[in-house]
């Protein structure tokens, strides 16, 4: 997952829970809480997921920042295709059977 979007990530996390999390409005301290990093690097990928319309920032009195419900899907979309480079099956040791199972010899 390219670095912007482990940003998006921590936006999430921290808006899910929320029963509107698309109008939840997050504070960069939440932010820097959650992500190891420079404020400027997170404020570069808040610029970045602002420009393709995954989450608003808004100037109110103190920056608030607010996942888009694109930005919402992107995330799920991204957790739910995640597959770990390094992840393998161990078959070593496994035998496979080709017996059949009798359903009777479990009741």
């Amino acid at each position: 997952m390219e670095t912007c979007y482990q940003t998006l990530s921590t936006i999430y996390e921290i808006v899910k829970s929320d029963p509107s999390p698309h109008t939840y409005l997050c504070t960069p301290h939440q932010i820097i809480l959650r992500q190891a990093g420079d404020w400027l690097i997170i404020q570069k990928h808040l610029e970045l997921l602002a420009a393709e319309k995954l989450i608003t920032i808004k100037q109110l009195d103190k920056i608030a920042i607010s996942i888009t419900q694109e930005g919402i899907a992107k995330v799920k979309s991204a957790k739910n295709n995640f597959v770990n480079d390094n992840f393998t099956f161990q078959n070593e040791g496994l035998k496979t059977s080709t017996s059949k199972v009798n359903p009777t010899n479990y009741l």
